[in-house]
């Protein structure tokens, strides 16, 4: 059976987190959580595979990208999504998530984590940073700019053209590649870098990306129980397993590992079918 994905939308205070969605509601629910520089789309693929095996998937555009709209700046920083979010989560009583998250996005699941440890029965983290693993040396610099509102106006003249940015994205794919101009322009260029309304969004994230809540958090990582399984890309240049990697295996107190082998970063669209596999395995 083939599910169909909706695009659907919660106000939380002044905010509207925009959401994919696929299954049957009232079904174990997974959330996906998305990094830097995708969206939600980037979890397409894995949610249509997995909310066939019985699940209800979600997949929210975090603060500073996609369709979400943040009206209380206090959230788009790292430790603002993780509140957000789990504030999300109290008011739709949702309970027993599976977190599954990437990236950034696995950076916010481990505050939530720490933050509503009764609420998770179980979390998946592939290439996440982790303490003091980001922002990688790429990103720092658009931080950089970003915190005198220089990205802005470099987006908005046409810095970051497709076609360079593609070619860049392009290179950090080892099986998929190339990798699709269609899929590259719903995941990674999808308004962020060229159109005015998403170019000021994703400014305000970065101008708030920092690592401290992670650094802060690391403490707290072993005293929760929680089953953690960890589903890294073993070619990834940014947050490979000899980092973050090894890091959050020390952290978690119940945790297994599986290792994706020539696979890049993005192993969600790199190596969709392994991966699915060892996330639901």
């Amino acid at each position: 059976m083939i599910n169909v994905m909706n695009r659907i939308y919660y106000k939380v205070g002044k905010n509207l987190i925009s959401c994919l969605e696929a299954g049957e509601k009232g079904k174990p629910l997974v959330l996906f959580l998305h990094g830097i520089p995708a969206c939600a789309e980037i979890w397409r693929e894995t949610m249509q595979r997995v909310s066939e095996r019985g699940f209800y998937c979600l997949a929210p555009d975090l603060a500073g990208y996609g369709q979400t709209e943040i009206r209380e700046t206090e959230y788009y920083s790292l430790s603002g999504n993780s509140k957000l979010l789990n504030q999300w989560l109290e008011e739709q009583k949702f309970e027993k998530v599976w977190l599954v998250a990437h990236d950034l996005g696995g950076a916010i699941a481990q505050v939530m984590l720490t933050d509503n440890p009764s609420w998770f029965v179980k979390v998946t983290l592939s290439n996440a940073g982790t303490a003091n693993t980001y922002p990688v040396p790429d990103i720092l610099k658009l931080v950089k700019v970003s915190k005198i509102g220089l990205f802005y106006w470099l987006a908005l003249l046409g810095s970051f053209k497709a076609d360079e940015v593609y070619d860049e994205i392009n290179k950090l794919f080892v099986r998929n590649h190339p990798f699709p101009k269609s899929d590259f322009e719903r995941i990674f260029y999808d308004g962020k870098l060229h159109q005015r309304k998403s170019i000021a969004k994703f400014q305000k994230m970065l101008a708030r990306l920092d690592n401290r809540c992670t650094v802060e958090n690391m403490s707290k990582l072993k005293s929760i129980d929680v089953p953690a399984h960890l589903v890294w890309a073993m070619s990834d240049q940014f947050q490979s397993w000899e980092t973050s990697g090894t890091i959050l295996e020390k952290s978690f107190s119940n945790v297994r590992v599986s290792k994706i082998e020539n696979c890049g970063h993005f192993l969600q669209v790199d190596a969709n079918e392994e991966f699915v596999d060892k996330l639901l395995s």
